[in-house]
């Protein structure tokens, strides 16, 4: 399909390209956004799902941080979900490790389409994505040396196990639901089943990536994902940290949200993405 000229605002000076990424037997329906002015383009996201079925339109927040820095980014429906092929499973913990390796297939297949491109051939290649997405692209970058970089909002270094056990002991934020410390606290004490679990694809990684963690999120621990990211000391990591907020990047104390573009340029300048 060709380039689409967008006259949406918030998109200004980028064409968007409707195309199909194949991955075996599975199609996934994506869209890619490039600036009109292709010369220059010094790096590309692939924005990567969280656990919601999600259309490559429900992940806009992380497409328009993309395009604010001047990347190209390619976005897609998630495996089973808008026209993507394929089934969509809820999360398990039994289940996630085979679910979550073949997500992490679909990342590699869009890296794969992207590597292509003839307009990024010196553009640096990178994931960007939240919440589940923080399981998936360390594992696909574990795979695949040519993700440069990731940016990891609100993603777990803990097993599918623990993460679930905290956030069935918060109740995601519910005012029945344990305090944040209350859950942390009897989070050592777990002993049940971990599923998925990237302690050792972390520690491994050469990708360089940027952990933003809310302190008060309810969903995922981020006290243990602090500990165990500190705990495997791997350089290429950097954590942020948002004070008071919450799993969608909103300061619970203000009410206000952050900003990621904050955080994300002056990172990406530093570790020579940007210029």
């Amino acid at each position: 399909m060709p380039l689409i000229k967008i006259t949406n605002t918030e998109f200004k000076g980028y064409g968007k390209e409707e195309v199909v990424i194949q991955n075996g037997a599975v199609r996934l329906n994506a869209a890619y956004y490039t600036p009109l002015n292709k010369s220059e383009i010094q790096g590309v996201l692939v924005v990567v799902h969280g656990s919601a079925p999600s259309t490559y339109e429900d992940v806009t927040y992380y497409t328009r941080i993309g395009t604010k820095l001047g990347m190209a980014v390619l976005a897609y429906d998630k495996r089973g979900v808008g026209k993507s092929e394929g089934r969509y499973q809820f999360f398990s913990v039994e289940g996630s490790e085979k679910w979550f390796n073949l997500l992490a297939s679909d990342v590699l297949a869009c890296v794969s389409w992207l590597k292509h491109r003839p307009e990024l051939g010196k553009a640096k290649l990178g994931l960007i994505g939240g919440s589940q997405a923080g399981w998936i692209m360390p594992l696909a970058a574990s795979k695949n040396n040519n993700i440069k970089f990731m940016v990891i909002g609100e993603g777990v270094a803990v097993s599918a196990g623990e993460e679930h056990y905290f956030s069935q002991l918060t109740g995601d934020g519910d005012v029945n639901g344990l305090t944040i410390a209350e859950a942390h606290s009897k989070l050592q004490y777990f002993n049940g089943s971990k599923g998925f679990n990237p302690r050792s694809v972390l520690k491994n990684l050469r990708a360089k990536t940027l952990w933003i963690l809310g302190t008060e999120d309810p969903v995922i621990p981020v006290d243990a994902t602090i500990n165990e990211l500190e705990r495997i000391s791997n350089p290429n990591f950097q954590i942020q940290l948002l004070e008071y907020g919450n799993h969608d990047f909103v300061n619970t104390k203000t009410g206000k949200s952050y900003d990621l573009l904050d955080y994300l340029a002056p990172w990406l300048t530093e570790i020579g993405v940007l210029k």
